[in-house]
């Protein structure tokens, strides 16, 4: 589980995370988790800099990855959110 406390994985994942909803199309789920794990790889970067709690192990990391995917998640579902059946649509090509 040492292999958690590099940044390079968590960087690499955020790049597979990403291209694989942009390659699968899945409404911006993996794009929240690739954003969350580039996030988490940044912050183990700049440890040095600016000590952080979370940082030491790989519970604690494993855990702010999952919250901040979670708050990225939910903001970024509301903003893309596209109109459901039978709802008013304000598209001016609608005839």
């Amino acid at each position: 589980m040492n292999l958690l406390l590099s940044y390079e994985v968590w960087l690499v994942a955020a790049l597979i995370l990403v291209a694989m909803d942009v390659v699968l199309g899945l409404d911006f789920i993996l794009l929240s988790f690739g954003i969350g794990a580039a996030l988490t790889g940044s912050s183990l970067l700049l440890k040095d800099i600016l000590p952080m709690p979370f940082t030491g192990s790989w519970e604690a990391l494993l855990t702010f990855f999952a919250i901040l995917s979670l708050l990225i998640l939910v903001p970024l579902r509301r903003l893309t959110r596209r109109p459901a059946a039978g709802e008013d649509e304000t598209d001016i090509n609608k005839y």
